[in-house]
């Protein structure tokens, strides 16, 4: 049986997300979040109702004589993308869908930074100004080094689970963090754990090693 997701993004990034005004990354991970979670998609889906019902109330602007036709001659000069062959046996990713195109790749084919033993970081990085996204990897019972954040940070777990002082979240669950705040994730320790991570800036490294992982670890 799926699993319900229990901790969903905030209602103002569904909001913006509906309105197509999140950032890329955000995006990523709202959008993946709703592949795991119905009831964030409904919420998304009255959003865009109630957009579209505000945009019928603006009163119509003119255009100038033959637009229709000049834009669809400018459609018909466009070259057709070619077809996308469809595998004769679908396989199941452990991404949801919309990370998976942004990836490109399963898990276990890209490349990984260790940041300290049981804790590794995506090669893998989408990145839009100060904004970046990567994937986090746990290994049973692994705690992320002590860290503070400089800016808002969110996590989407793909795989396991982890805990820290706020609760404990599963696959589908988001986690958000906002400046300053202290966390320490500890992976659960009868598996894996896998997350896409999300921040605005920078995490800054704490702790007797974070002088040395500041240096050498941008993520």
């Amino acid at each position: 049986m799926t699993r319900t997701p229990i901790l969903h993004p905030a209602p103002e990034l569904l909001l913006d997300y509906a309105a197509g005004s999140l950032r890329e990354v955000q995006a990523l991970l709202v959008a993946s979040h709703l592949a795991y979670c119905p009831d964030c998609r409904r919420q998304v889906a009255d959003f865009e109702a109630f957009g579209g019902v505000l945009l019928e109330e603006v009163p119509a602007e003119p255009v100038s004589v033959g637009l229709l036709d000049a834009v669809m001659a400018r459609l018909s000069e466009a070259p057709a993308p070619p077809p996308t062959p469809e595998p004769a046996h679908p396989i199941r990713s452990l991404l949801p869908g919309p990370l998976r195109r942004a990836v490109g790749a399963e898990p276990e084919a890209l490349e990984w930074v260790r940041i300290v033993p049981g804790i590794h970081v995506s090669a893998w990085a989408l990145s839009v100004g100060t904004a970046s996204a990567c994937l986090l990897r746990m290994g049973p019972g692994s705690r992320v080094p002590a860290h503070k954040h400089t800016d808002c940070e969110m996590l989407l777990v793909l795989k396991g689970g982890y805990s820290d002082e706020h609760g404990r979240y599963a696959v589908g669950d988001v986690a958000a963090y906002e400046p300053h705040t202290p966390h320490h994730a500890v992976g659960d320790r009868d598996g894996e754990c896998l997350c896409l991570l999300v921040q605005d800036q920078p995490l800054v490294f704490t702790g007797p090693l974070g002088w040395l992982l500041n240096r050498g670890i941008r993520f």
